[in-house]
């Protein structure tokens, strides 16, 4: 017990202390476009810029774009033409598609605080085949300059085998270069706000631009659909930290890892 809460208070002060050395430049809370006032807590976590697909609720192939302050965020499904069903006989292609949802969990309580930015997700759908995805592109920043990127992805209502749910982010701008891996079981709520927080480098283009491709690798289910595995729930985009900085945050994240592994239980 006392070596969980030690490992509890060593998380809260590397992230605590790295957040105050370097600030993000940009914090992208993406949303659905289905939320009413019904729902709480509200759809935007605080701190954070909200970002909506455009339409009400149908999925969408198109390039969907947003303008965040001096930034334009911009999200597109990407298809892999592979076959989507493992049932149906022959090649099953549909056009890829990207989507949203809102969930009722996680809540706020104990160390979560972030539950707004937790319960509503966009994804690439079954349609994008076993391993399309989303480009992610974030165009106004520094040309030519390597970022500090941080990125969530968790969704509650996620919970069919096979777990987990796994994706890895590549740079389009360095040859596909692994920027980052995300990995959650749906059923293993978080119980502090950066469990789900992946943590990376990327640099952007001539023009400014980041490119992310996130890209799925959860392995498919023995028969049926494509397995769901690209998830964001937010972004968060920071100039490179100092050295010292840096040394905190991944010790932060290794405590959280470590914590989060005995915390959690089997998924269902």
């Amino acid at each position: 017990m006392s070596r969980h809460l030690v490992g509890i208070g060593l998380l809260l002060a590397t992230l605590g202390a790295a957040s105050t050395s370097s600030a993000a430049l940009l914090s992208v809370d993406f949303n659905d476009r289905g939320n009413t006032p019904s729902f709480t807590p509200s759809n935007t976590q605080a701190g954070f810029t909200g970002w909506k697909m455009s339409g009400t609720s149908a999925a969408s192939s198109a390039l969907e774009s947003q303008a965040v302050g001096p930034y334009t965020v911009t999200l597109q499904a990407v298809d892999d033409h592979l076959d989507e069903n493992t049932v149906t006989a022959g090649v099953q292609d549909t056009t890829g598609q990207i989507d949203d949802r809102l969930r009722t969990t996680p809540t706020n309580g104990g160390l979560l605080t972030t539950a707004d930015l937790y319960d509503d997700v966009i994804f690439a759908g079954t349609s994008v085949g076993p391993t399309g995805g989303m480009d992610l592109k974030v165009s106004g920043l520094t040309a030519n300059t390597q970022y500090f990127l941080g990125l969530y992805a968790f969704d509650s209502g996620s919970t069919p085998a096979p777990q987990p749910r796994t994706a890895n982010w590549l740079d389009g701008n360095n040859a596909d270069a692994l920027v980052l891996a995300t990995s959650f079981s749906g059923a293993a709520l978080p119980t502090f706000d950066d469990q789900y927080k992946f943590i990376g480098f990327a640099t952007t283009d001539a023009s400014g631009t980041l490119w992310l491709k996130g890209r799925n690798t959860s392995p498919n289910a023995t028969t049926g659909p494509t397995t769901i595995g690209v998830f964001i729930n937010g972004l968060e985009i920071s100039e490179v930290p100092e050295p010292a900085s840096l040394g905190l945050v991944v010790a932060g994240a290794l405590v959280a890892v470590g914590c989060g592994a005995r915390s959690r239980k089997p998924a269902v």
